[in-house]
């Protein structure tokens, strides 16, 4: 899986690609951390926390995912480094 750091994440490739990887398997994850993904997409997303789920943990590009939710690009990828920083929080 070819992977690059983010823009405006404050956090070293490696963490982001955990992240990245564990909401991908958020299924298999335990119950706290699929809660947290859960709630980190509600306060992250808000009224696009559906579609911010859908970035976060499934490989559907951000630009069908925009389409499906009529929301911009732009405002998903902010709301998806918001996600990212407020990981370790």
């Amino acid at each position: 899986m070819s992977w690059k750091k983010l823009r405006g994440v404050r956090l070293p490739y490696e963490k982001q690609v955990l992240i990245r990887a564990t909401c991908l398997l958020w299924q298999e994850q335990p119950k706290r951390v699929q809660e947290k993904i859960r709630r980190l997409c509600a306060e992250c997303g808000g009224v696009y926390s559906a579609a911010l789920w859908d970035v976060m943990t499934t490989k559907k590009s951000i630009v069908s995912i925009s389409e499906t939710y009529f929301v911009s690009e732009a405002e998903l990828y902010r709301r998806r480094v918001d996600f990212y920083n407020a990981w370790g929080k």
